[in-house]
């Protein structure tokens, strides 16, 4: 059986144009989170690119 670690989290946010760009322990480029279909409706954020909200991660973590 292995032996039991401990591991922590590193993650840094920054705040650009109305994206998160989320920094995370020691891989070089960021997630982006933003808004896409009803979710950008919803929040009344500005056109752009669609791109994938942190909803949009959540599901796609626990589905796989």
């Amino acid at each position: 059986m292995a032996e039991p670690f401990e591991y922590l989290s590193h993650a840094r946010l920054v705040y650009k144009d109305g994206y998160r760009y989320a920094y995370l322990g020691e891989v070089p480029e960021p997630v982006i989170y933003g808004v896409q279909g009803a979710l950008r409706e919803y929040y009344g954020a500005k056109e752009g690119p669609p791109m994938a909200s942190t909803l949009d991660h959540i599901v796609a973590a626990v589905a796989g």
